[in-house]
C-alpha cells in the first residue's frame, strides 16, 4: 500500500458521507455494497457481519513510525460501516494483547509494508492491496451497469464492464490485482505499465493486452488507475460516457480532469479497502 502521511488522513473521514452519496449517484452502491461485491458476498450477510462486528484499530509504532490520526480514521470508517469501533489505547503488540482481552472481533492494523485486518476467530486475514483493488473493481462494474439508468448517459451496460474495454495503469500488487478481477468480470483489458517485467509477468499470467498510456485512453472509457503518479489524465480525455477509479495518492488525474469528471471519477484512498477488508476477513471464505 501507498504510505499515508497525517495530511493524507487529516480530515479524511469528514467526507464520507458526500464521498458514499457520489459513490450511490454512479453505482447504486454504497461502501458496504461494493464491499461485498469485491468480496463475493451477498449484501445482507456482510451488513449483519458488521453490525455484530467489535472493531478495533490498533497504533503501530514501529519502521518509520506512527502515521497520527491513521488508526482513528479506520475506526471512524468502521463505525460509519455499521460497526462498533475503538482505537486501542495501547500501540503495536500491547494493542494485540488488548484486543484479546477486550473481545475484538476484528483487528487493523498497518506497518511500513502492509495493511492487514484480521479475524483470529475464524484465522482469517484480510490484505489492503487485493481488497482495495477489488473493491474499485467492483465501482467501475457498477457503474457500467447503472450509468444509462441514472441518466449520465445512454450506453449503459446491463453485464456492467463484462464485454467492455477497460484500461488499468500501472501493475504493481493493486493495479495487478484489479486486472485480473475485471478480466474475472469479464472485461477486455487493456494494461499500461512502463516497467518491462511487470509488463511481460501480467501479458504471461492474465488476458490482457498491453498497450501505450495513449492508446489505452483512446481505446477505454473505463479507466482504474493504481499508480501514485499525478496528471497522467488530462481534460482531453475526459468524455460524457467516461468513469476513473484511482485508489493512489495523489490521483492520476489533473485538477481540470477531476473537475469534468465530477462523481465520474471513483477516489477515496481508504474507506474502500477498509470496507472489502472487513467483508472479507469477518465473511467472505478464504481464498
Amino acid at each position: 500500500m501507498t504510505r499515508l502521511i497525517e495530511s493524507d488522513v487529516r480530515g479524511l473521514t469528514a467526507h464520507l458521507i458526500e464521498v458514499e452519496a457520489a459513490l450511490v449517484r454512479l453505482t447504486g452502491s454504497d461502501f458496504v455494497a461494493l464491499g461485498a461485491q469485491a468480496c463475493g458476498v451477498g449484501e445482507a450477510a456482510a451488513r449483519d457481519a458488521l453490525a455484530c462486528a467489535a472493531v478495533a484499530a490498533v497504533p503501530i509504532t514501529t519502521g518509520e513510525g506512527l502515521i497520527p490520526g491513521f488508526a482513528d480514521c479506520v475506526a471512524a470508517i468502521c463505525a460509519h460501516l455499521g460497526c462498533h469501533a475503538r482505537v486501542t489505547a495501547a500501540t503495536d503488540v500491547a494493542g494485540f494483547a488488548e484486543t484479546l482481552s477486550f473481545g475484538d472481533d476484528l483487528v487493523f492494523a498497518a506497518d511500513d509494508r502492509k495493511f492487514l485486518a484480521f479475524d483470529f476467530a475464524r484465522r482469517a486475514v484480510a490484505d489492503d492491496d487485493p481488497c482495495t483493488a477489488w473493491a474499485y473493481a467492483a465501482a467501475l462494474d457498477r457503474a457500467a451497469a447503472t450509468m444509462g439508468a441514472a441518466g449520465a448517459t445512454d450506453v449503459g451496460a446491463p453485464d456492467g464492464v463484462a464485454g467492455q474495454p477497460v484500461l488499468v495503469i500501472g501493475l504493481g500488487p493493486v493495479g495487478t490485482a484489479a486486472a485480473a478481477r475485471l478480466v474475472e468480470l469479464g472485461a477486455d483489458v487493456f494494461v499500461a505499465e512502463l516497467d518491462e517485467a511487470r509488463l511481460e509477468s501480467a501479458a504471461g499470467e492474465l488476458e490482457v493486452t498491453p498497450v501505450p498510456l495513449a492508446d489505452g485512453l483512446a481505446r477505454c472509457r473505463f479507466v482504474l488507475d493504481a499508480t501514485p503518479s499525478p496528471d497522467l489524465i488530462g481534460a482531453d480525455w475526459v468524455r460524457a460516457d467516461g468513469v476513473v477509479a484511482s485508489p493512489g495518492l495523489p490521483p492520476g488525474v489533473t485538477f481540470a480532469a477531476a473537475e469534468a469528471l465530477g462523481d465520474r471519477l471513483v477516489h477515496e484512498p481508504l474507506a474502500l479497502g477498509v470496507a472489502a477488508m472487513a467483508v472479507q476477513a469477518l465473511v467472505a471464505p478464504a481464498r
